[in-house]
């Protein structure tokens, strides 16, 4: 759908500028979503008169800008930066140290540090692209709220332990939990040629535009 309306809104943009300069569409190609659907709203508004379908159209592209700038989106922070907390001993080490790290498939590489950072790269394209973003209509938060998130991998490559850090808001934390225990098992890791389990940790943001 949001690709329908992106494509009607590019047409749109063309009717109304098909007699422009070249030098006006670079322009306008620089300019941002909002700024675009500003330009269309005022040009239609400019006609002497406005035909009810063409009113319909800036109601509904002021309804289109309201949402997209509403909508709450998911990144992540560097992985494995921060291991404050008791959760090391003789039977896991930190993943940034493990001398020969859980990956998966699409990560392998003789080089473990390329291997390291593919691996932190698959989970966190992982969580984004699998957090429920509805989740804040039984949030309390607005704005940016930042959660950190750990587990282990084990030694047979499965996910252990999920744990989030701070826990302000539970409908958030409970997501992020049940993601990161979605995650897909890995090969298992090993540290100086022993099978090891590996402490993952990684910050969650959540932003819902205001």
């Amino acid at each position: 759908m949001k690709k329908i309306i992106y494509l009607s809104f590019n047409i749109a943009v063309f009717v109304l500028t098909s007699c422009s300069s070249e030098n006006e569409n670079k322009d306008l190609a620089q300019l941002s979503f909002k700024e675009k659907v500003a330009n269309l709203e005022a040009a239609l508004e400019a006609k002497a008169e406005l035909s009810e379908t063409e009113r319909e159209q800036i109601a509904s592209l002021n309804q289109l800008v309201l949402n997209k700038s509403q909508e709450p989106f998911i990144t992540t922070a560097p992985a494995n930066k921060s291991f404050d907390f008791d959760d090391l001993g003789a039977d896991r080490v930190e993943f940034n140290a493990i001398t020969q790290p859980p990956f998966y498939s699409s990560c392998e590489n003789t080089d473990m540090e390329v291997q390291r950072a593919c691996v932190e790269e698959a989970v966190a394209a992982y969580v984004t692209s699998h957090f429920n973003t509805e989740v804040y209509k039984t949030s309390k938060v607005r704005g940016r709220y930042e959660m950190t998130a750990s587990f282990l991998i084990d030694t047979e490559g499965k996910i252990q332990d999920v744990k989030i850090r701070n826990d302000y808001d539970k409908a958030l934390s409970a997501e992020a939990k049940r993601v990161l225990e979605d995650l897909p098992q890995m090969q298992p890791g090993k540290h100086k040629g022993k099978p090891m389990a590996a402490l993952f940790t990684l910050p969650i943001v959540y932003d819902l535009k205001s």
